[in-house]
């Protein structure tokens, strides 16, 4: 889990610990009197807001679970950071990781993965390989795996160099956080002309 998600998984953990807690209060206490029942509705309420907060915080991590399983697993050289505009933690924008992996063809591809960290915190230092999975154009990735090793090519995925115009492969997009329509490299990491948001473009 990201730090967003972390937040929103103990917020709800407290909603649903405090609503749980006042119900069995109010049980006890209205049980048996003339409409006492109905004063359940205001905890019960929050019980349900806050497993609404867990379900939504565990869904990305069952999203991320899946491409693991039924994804390809490759080794990336993570190769820069982008920061994530669509939401704040603690007045800052998360920080996501750039990555550069070679596709079964040989092809080199561009990702951007959620990592959700906070600027400065060292958890993904560029130059590092880490695993990632892609399935169907979405990918997830180990946290775990960070490590110092040497990759196959590792002096072409770190080169800032410009990308081969007849490896290109064009195709339209509709942006995920403004719903615009653009064109973007299919393999490699587009950002919205309108909005600014990234997103990963499937391969041809």
């Amino acid at each position: 889990m990201n730090v967003a998600q972390k937040i929103i998984a103990i917020m709800g953990a407290f909603y649903v610990l405090i609503g749980g807690a006042i119900s069995i209060v109010f049980l006890f206490t209205f049980w048996g009197t003339p409409g006492g029942l109905g004063f359940l509705a205001i905890p019960m309420l929050f019980v349900i807001l806050g497993m609404a907060f867990i379900i939504g915080a565990l869904i990305p991590e069952f999203k991320k679970n899946s491409i693991k399983k039924h994804g390809d697993a490759y080794k990336a050289k993570i190769y820069g950071y982008v920061e994530n505009t669509s939401y704040r933690v603690n007045g800052r924008f998360p920080i996501n990781v750039k990555v550069h992996y070679f596709d079964k063809k040989g092809i080199e591809r561009e990702a951007v993965l959620p990592a959700g960290m906070s600027k400065g915190s060292g958890e993904y230092p560029i130059g590092m390989t880490m695993d990632i999975y892609e399935y169907r154009g979405k990918y997830s990735f180990d946290p775990k795996s960070v490590r110092d090793e040497i990759l196959p090519g590792e002096a072409e995925l770190m080169d800032d160099k410009p990308v081969d115009p007849s490896r290109i492969k064009m195709t339209a997009v509709s942006c995920r956080s403004c719903g615009a329509s653009y064109q973007a490299a299919a393999g490699y990491t587009g950002r919205c002309p309108y909005c600014g948001s990234y997103q990963d473009v499937g391969k041809i």
